[in-house]
């Protein structure tokens, strides 16, 4: 895992989270080489629950943008997805991101996950544990 350094990475929990940490300026390969991360962790899982934070995140390129709507949503993400919890996004991130998602859902025709904006990581654990509740996950 990278230090304070400015390169964008994942952390992944058991049984079920994986976090992802935009920082910077991000791009299509920092998104290609997250989602690859996260469809390996997901491999086998039937449910996964993501968290992607955003605080350090400066700017996502347009062509980052498509290709995370690209590799979102296709017959490589065969694990349900149970909740995106997005932490620390600005305004015009929570409104971009809401239209990403939006636009996943229509065009991949996908099953609709929930997303949840929140300001820190605790609050983003406490709604996956509610989550968990509702959907009578153990942990």
């Amino acid at each position: 895992m990278p230090s304070a350094s400015d390169e964008s990475f994942v952390i992944t929990e058991e049984p079920d989270l994986a976090i992802a940490h935009y920082i910077g300026h991000v791009t299509a390969d920092d998104v290609r080489r997250l989602t690859d991360i996260r469809l390996r962790f997901c491999e086998g899982r039937p449910y996964v629950f993501l968290l992607i934070d955003l605080k350090r995140m400066v700017h996502i390129t347009p062509e980052a943008r498509r290709v995370a709507a690209e590799t979102s949503g296709t017959p490589e993400d065969t694990v349900l997805i149970h909740g995106v919890a997005i932490v620390g996004a600005s305004f015009q991130f929570r409104v971009l991101g809401s239209m990403l998602f939006r636009g996943i859902r229509l065009l991949r025709r996908t099953v609709a996950f929930p997303v949840h904006f929140v300001d820190t990581h605790a609050e983003a654990r406490a709604w996956f544990d509610e989550r968990r509740r509702e959907l009578g996950l153990e942990r």
